[in-house]
This record gives C-alpha cells, sequence and structure tokens, in this order.
C-alpha cells in the first residue's frame, strides 16, 4: 500500500521496475491521492493511471486541466461502468467486458 504523497512520487521517479509497478498498481487511501493531488499536480496523470484509483478520485480528476489526465480518466473501466452514458468518452473504448456479459 502507498501511505504518502511523498512515497507515491519516489516510486513513481524511480528507476527501478519494481517500484515503477508498485506506483500502477498498488492501493493508496482516498486521502492520500487528493495528497499527491494537490501537492504534486503534475504526478495527476500517473495517479489516473493507478489501476486502484477510486472513482471519487477519478471524479476529481476528470476535471483537470490537462487534457492528458482527463483522456486517460475517460479510458480508464470504472469510469466507464459508472458512466457509460458519457459522451466525452472516446469512441472504441467502450468497456468490453461489461459487453461480452451483456451479449451471454
Amino acid at each position: 500500500m502507498i501511505d504518502s504523497a511523498e512515497q507515491f512520487v519516489r516510486l513513481r521517479t524511480s528507476d527501478d521496475p519494481a517500484d515503477y509497478n508498485r506506483a500502477a498498481r498498488d492501493e493508496a487511501s482516498e486521502t492520500t491521492w487528493r495528497d499527491v493531488i494537490e501537492r504534486f499536480p503534475d504526478m495527476c496523470f500517473w495517479v489516473a493511471q493507478n489501476k486502484t484509483v477510486p472513482l471519487s478520485v477519478l471524479e476529481v480528476l476528470r476535471h483537470d486541466p490537462d487534457e492528458k489526465v482527463r483522456h486517460m480518466v475517460m479510458t480508464k473501466r470504472s469510469w466507464a461502468r459508472a458512466h457509460p452514458d458519457d459522451t466525452s468518452r472516446p469512441r472504441g473504448l467502450e468497456n468490453t467486458r461489461t459487453k461480452d456479459r451483456r451479449e451471454k
């Protein structure tokens, strides 16, 4: 688990692939994610890319001034499940797992 904003930044900027992978996959509290967003705005894209980031944090990042951050939010399956009618979602990035289940 990622315990602080500083730890996330250290993991994400590390040259060690194991650290880099932890930044992409380890969980953190909502408070930690919000702290990263507030104190390290250049890390917002990487927060959005994390596999475990909660929807409440994606809701904040959805309004980030950086288009790359907003695009990353839109490509998340968790966003698609929570906002299936979001017309700003890029075409072709529908939630295929949910789609496949409905067809069966």
